[in-house]
């Protein structure tokens, strides 16, 4: 598969997910749609693509670039903590009772 093929198949993923029925609604529901993860060496414009797809299809676009990480730069990230409302708890994505 070519850049240009490549690019086609993600405008094709984009229009399926943004199509509506008559009533307005999602036809892909937003809970089944997935995003779009692109894997590949760096400097090959996968990022390129991605904007151009974002303005020709008309929608926003979260990017981002894992290689521009490192152990360093995690401090001071967000931790996930445990929480207890109305003796209910969550921790990570497991929901217990205190």
């Amino acid at each position: 598969m070519n850049i240009a093929q490549a690019k086609q198949e993600i405008i094709h993923t984009v229009q399926a997910y943004t199509a509506r029925d008559e009533q307005g609604r999602y036809k892909i529901p937003l809970a089944c749609q997935r995003p779009i993860l692109l894997m590949g060496p760096p400097g090959i414009g996968k990022t390129a693509i991605m904007k151009q797809i974002a303005q020709e299809e008309k929608i926003g676009l979260v990017e981002y670039t894992l290689t521009h990480h490192t152990r360093q730069s995690a401090v001071g990230l967000p931790v996930l903590e445990k929480r207890v409302f109305g003796g209910r708890g969550i921790h990570g994505n497991r929901i217990y009772h205190e």
